[in-house]
């Protein structure tokens, strides 16, 4: 059951891509669509998308970027009906400390099959949500809303101020204001220093508009990093025969990107890789051909090239590529 029929849609509603707002580089932005404005800054948690949906009932349901419903969650979910929240969808950022993301991403994966092992099962009650954002059910389902960041936190810190001492969730406090470019970069730079992934920066007279992508909501980063589609694979050598070494993605103007495993890859998950993609009789087989992976690296060169590529997390709750 998708977050649709969860709210009794069809399940063709919107297209997975659709399903909330998504984020876009600062630097891929015109700068006519950013001169001269005032933004709301918010620090970006490292974490995994998650959209709570609370239904009329104050019955609490978790969901990916794309809409399909986390797995091992329900004891989160079950303190979140518990804890007097307004019917809404919450937008936040699913975090877990000390926790590598490639490993909560896979814990809550909606497409798991197989259970957690034993001295995981339970680490996700320790998840932590950081809210940044929330429409009403009428307007979700509509895909839209009008009303202005401004007037969405503004709710939104109103419906939790009551229940903030939960130690399940938080809020992802906006600075509002004019800011410099080099004013936003400062508070991009503070904001990795104390270990975040770096900033949010929203227009606050912007509305909502599921599946945009633009000036709405920007970011950015300690280093750059796209969403990209897997086309191949390359095998290691040596002792690494066997494994996957590199992986392959689209890039612009038909270009391929060659990246190696990043962190939170261990050797063992190079060596199922590999089988996902050779073992076509592999019987809980899920080649990674197709699937979206993050892909970061220090910087893209004026060429567009990405310097020191690796690959991330496996992006289950995207459908699209960033390019």
């Amino acid at each position: 059951m998708n977050i649709f029929e969860h709210l009794g849609l069809p399940a063709d509603h919107r297209k997975e891509n659709k399903t909330t707002q998504l984020v876009k580089h600062w630097h891929e932005v015109p700068e006519s669509r950013k001169d001269g404005k005032e933004f709301a800054i918010q620090k970006k948690k490292d974490g995994v998308c998650a959209i709570v949906v609370v239904d009329e009932l104050h019955r609490a349901a978790i969901f990916s970027r794309t809409g399909r419903r986390f797995t091992n969650v329900e004891s989160l979910e079950a303190k979140l009906t518990g804890a007097a929240f307004p019917d809404g969808v919450y937008f936040g950022e699913l975090c877990l400390e000390d926790v590598s993301l490639e490993v909560l991403s896979g814990m809550v994966n909606p497409n798991r099959t197989k259970p957690l092992e034993f001295d995981r099962q339970g680490l996700v009650e320790q998840a932590v949500i950081y809210f940044f954002d929330m429409i009403s059910l009428t307007e979700f389902e509509k895909g839209e809303s009008t009303r202005c960041f401004y007037d969405r936190w503004s709710d939104l810190e109103g419906s939790l101020d009551t229940i903030m001492l939960a130690e399940f969730f938080d809020l992802l406090y906006p600075v509002f204001g004019y800011q410099s470019e080099e004013s936003i970069e400062q508070f991009k730079d503070a904001m990795v220093g104390r270990g975040e992934e770096g900033i949010i920066i929203r227009d606050p007279n912007a509305g909502w508009k599921a599946g945009h992508k633009g000036w709405h909501v920007m970011k950015k980063v300690k280093d750059v990093d796209y969403d990209l589609r897997c086309i191949g694979f390359e095998e290691g050598t040596g002792k690494y025969v066997g494994k996957v070494a590199n992986l392959l993605f689209e890039w612009k103007g038909g270009k391929t990107i060659t990246a190696m495993l990043g962190k939170g890859w261990s050797h063992e998950h190079a060596e199922d890789m590999f089988r996902d993609f050779t073992h076509e009789e592999y019987e809980d087989r899920h080649s990674p051909l197709g699937c979206i992976f993050q892909v970061y690296a220090l910087e893209e060169s004026s060429k567009g090239v990405l310097r020191l590529p690796k690959v991330g997390e496996l992006r289950h709750d995207k459908a699209e590529s960033d390019v």
